[in-house]
């Protein structure tokens, strides 16, 4: 993709998954808020503007999927680095099963698919824990 910026999918869908997004960018490696914005655009999300990015940031923080330190820069002000944590994790993990539920409840069949799975049932059914 050459364009970062411009995301691949309906904003609303960008809207919804961010935290989701965020925390998969995470799983492989610990970044800063900078590299964030930019793993999102690789993933086809569009780099977002911090006014989105760091608000999403900090409510995953407060809810415990990621936690974050401040590291010196190599060649400037300290970076405050995002890292994934245990919780983050299984909920990457959750909304993944979700997500593919989701996906299988709209298959080309025409016919909806019941809720296949507990980590599904509790997103969909809206507690964000």
């Amino acid at each position: 993709m050459d364009d970062l910026e411009t995301p691949l999918w309906p904003q609303a869908w960008v809207r919804a998954l961010l935290p989701t997004a965020i925390l998969a960018c995470l799983e492989a490696e610990d970044l800063h808020g900078y590299a964030i914005g930019q793993a999102l655009g690789r993933l086809g999300f569009g780099v977002p503007k911090g006014g989105s990015l760091y608000p999403a940031l900090a409510r995953l923080e407060e809810a415990g999927f990621v936690s974050t330190e401040w590291l010196p820069g190599p060649s400037g002000p300290a970076r405050r680095i995002y890292s994934l944590t245990a919780a983050g994790a299984r909920e990457l993990e959750a909304a993944r099963v979700a997500l593919h539920d989701v996906s299988g409840s709209l298959g080309a069949s025409g016919t909806t698919a019941a809720v296949t799975s507990p980590a599904s049932a509790r997103l969909i059914g809206g507690d964000s824990r």
